[in-house]
């Protein structure tokens, strides 16, 4: 029997020795992967902004912005994104309905693919009645080329009676499925971390774990 204690004891002290090991492993691993941290924004009336509004024919199925992939002043950049080329992006339309995950959507800094986030999700439109119009805001999810993950909205102010007549009112045109017309009038866009870390505290714990059971055991 004491044999045996002793053979047990010693395969414990054995794991206990070689979880660290592992723990440094998933740290590492973790911390070598290449992810984009950082934020940035549109909005037209910013001081660093062209000033010009982007337009937009949008409905319940597509986004279709005027110029497609045109060029927009990003603003508020920070972490990866504070130094981008030009300090401008490239915006591209997409299908909402049906929806292709993922939908290229803006290229940070030049049109090479290169910080390219596309969607992955759209949230129903949040329709607010304004004065003389209405904003439409859509919530998205998206993911960039190295696979960080990013959140954030898209907003967009439709005035009623367009020139072209079509129609007058346009809370009750985008409801009722027609297109509308407006201006894009920004987007905010975070990364979201990936949670590695809370890998690297769950081994730690577990370490931890065995080695009070094994002072227990122990004494």
């Amino acid at each position: 029997m004491i044999g045996f204690k002793s053979t047990l004891l010693n395969a414990t002290l054995a794991v206990a020795a070689a979880l660290p090991l592992a723990t440094a492993g998933m740290f590492s691993f973790a911390g070598s992967a290449q992810a984009y941290i950082g934020s940035f924004n549109y909005q037209p009336y910013d001081a660093n902004s062209s000033g010009e509004l982007t337009e937009v024919a949008l409905s319940k199925n597509f986004v279709n912005f005027i110029p497609n992939n045109g060029s927009i002043a990003l603003t508020q950049r920070t972490g990866d994104f504070a130094n981008i080329l030009n300090s401008k992006g490239f915006i591209k339309s997409f299908q909402i309905n049906p929806f292709t995950s993922p939908s290229a959507f803006i290229d940070v800094g030049l049109l090479d693919g290169t910080k390219l986030l596309s969607l992955t999700s759209i949230a129903p439109a949040d329709v607010k009645l304004q004065p003389g119009g209405i904003d439409i805001n859509l919530g998205f999810k998206g993911l960039f080329e190295d696979g960080s993950k990013a959140e954030g909205y898209i907003t967009f102010a439709i005035k009623d009676n367009p020139l072209d007549g079509s129609y007058t009112n346009a809370k009750v045109a985008y409801e009722g499925g027609q297109t509308v017309y407006g201006s894009f009038t920004g987007f905010a866009v975070s990364t979201v971390p990936e949670p590695a870390a809370l890998l690297g505290l769950g081994a730690v714990g577990a370490v931890m774990a065995m080695s009070r059971r094994r002072k227990s055991f122990v004494q």
